[in-house]
C-alpha cells in the first residue's frame, strides 16, 4: 500500500486527522510521517478542502485511492 493510500485510509476513519488535513494538508501528512513525494504533496496542495465531511471524504477517495 502506498503512502497516499495509507493517508487516505486514515483520513476516512480519523476525524481529528481529517480536521488537521483541512487546516494544513501537507503539514498534517508530514507530521503523521507519511513521507509523501513531490507529486503527492502537489496533489494535496491542489485539492479543494472545503465542504462537509461527506463531500470531502468523497473527493479524497476519488482523488487519492488510485495513487
Amino acid at each position: 500500500m502506498t503512502a497516499m493510500q495509507q493517508l487516505t485510509d486514515r483520513f476516512m476513519q480519523d476525524a481529528d486527522f481529517r480536521e488537521q488535513m483541512r487546516q494544513d494538508p501537507e503539514g498534517a501528512a508530514d507530521r503523521a510521517g507519511y513521507g509523501l513525494d513531490g507529486e503527492d504533496k502537489q496533489a494535496l496542495k491542489s485539492m479543494e478542502w472545503g465542504g462537509s465531511d461527506e463531500e470531502l471524504k468523497e473527493r479524497v477517495s476519488k482523488a487519492f485511492r488510485a495513487c
